[in-house]
């Protein structure tokens, strides 16, 4: 149970207002609980465009070193290129802010496992930015496996593709490996791996392999991976040069759940022993509405007052990418 917030909201300064940034600012602003004061970003256009969505001034910071140090921000969220998430974040940390970073945490794994440590060992608030779980879908589904609709999970295949890798520009920094290690992966297929975690438990890879030959970049072109979430095998294909497909089929002894986002589709599938023929169900219209992401900002908000750690903290942010670079390992290892 959550302490009551104060009646004024938790001041917010961002690193990107822009872009994703933009999408970022929507949900804090829905959310009731955060408000934007000021605010990074190379672009005027972001501001102009900021100030319009937000309703108000906003302070133009010249470097996140002096955004961190005003003391009238009391968290900094960070929705710049992954590369920059991390010192940033440091930044921001150690001048005492609470920190919310999108996406994946950064390409430096060790960086990543030195900010969170930080955070928690100096009761510095680190939200992380994972929003799939969240989503309407993704909640009907955890509903289905919690109340076991499904039977006994037998196995679970997802997919997280698109056909960037052949539009991208060759200076775009998903072609480059020191800020893109994973290529896909790192970018795209880990919400999946995220999503996997939420819904059946902690996980490990036992084999995979990994293609470059598509797009002759330094960085990763596909995956297909195996492994073992929660004690349930499960399946992982991320592309960049494959036709836009985000997946999740669960099979189960009493039926299966195929998920299609984007547009978005659920369908079940029952298990009929006796009549020989098995209906699939559309579940799409009757997709309860939900507000968890917007209740998981919320509780950010008030893990910043409170000073401890948000459930969607850091620390599964960095879960999440170990899981990527031991994939990235594994597969690149069998396939040479």
């Amino acid at each position: 149970m959550h302490t009551k917030l104060s009646e004024s909201k938790v001041r917010y300064a961002m690193a990107g207002l822009g872009g994703f940034g933009a999408k970022r600012r929507e949900t804090l602003r829905q959310s009731g609980s955060l408000t934007l004061i000021g605010g990074v970003d190379v672009r005027e256009a972001s501001f102009v465009q900021a100030e319009e969505e937000e309703g108000g001034d906003i302070k133009r910071y010249a470097s996140i070193e002096e955004m961190a140090s005003d003391p009238e921000v009391e968290a900094v969220v960070i929705s710049t290129p992954a590369a920059l998430h991390v010192p940033m974040a440091m930044v921001a940390a150690r001048a005492g802010k609470a920190v919310f970073c999108e996406k994946p945490l950064g390409p430096d794994l060790d960086a990543c496992r030195k900010l969170v440590a930080y955070c928690e060992e100096n009761h510095i608030p680190h939200g992380h930015g994972f929003s799939s779980r969240y989503h309407p879908p993704c909640q009907e589904i955890k509903r289905y496996l919690d109340q076991g609709i499904l039977g006994r999970i037998v196995s679970v295949s997802m997919a997280s593709m698109h056909t960037g890798g052949l539009a991208f520009e060759r200076d775009n920094w998903r072609f480059e490996a020191g800020e893109n290690p994973g290529g896909p992966l790192f970018q795209c297929g880990i919400h999946k791996i995220d999503l996997a975690r939420y819904l059946f438990g902690e996980g490990r890879w036992i084999s995979g392999a990994v293609q470059r030959a598509v797009t002759s970049s330094p960085t990763d072109d596909a995956y297909v991976l195996l492994g073992v979430f929660g004690g349930i095998p499960l399946t992982l294909h991320s592309h960049y040069v494959a036709c836009y497909h985000h997946t999740m089929e669960i099979f189960g002894t009493q039926g299966n759940l195929l998920l299609n986002e984007f547009p978005t589709r659920l369908a079940y599938k029952k298990t009929d022993l006796h009549s020989g023929f098995e209906p699939v169900h559309d579940l799409t219209d009757s997709i309860p509405q939900t507000d968890a992401e917007l209740e998981s900002l919320r509780d950010f908000a008030h893990a910043v007052r409170e000073r401890r750690q948000p459930r969607m903290s850091g620390r599964e942010g960095l879960r999440s990418l170990e899981l990527v670079f031991e994939a990235s390992h594994i597969a690149h290892e069998l396939t040479a």
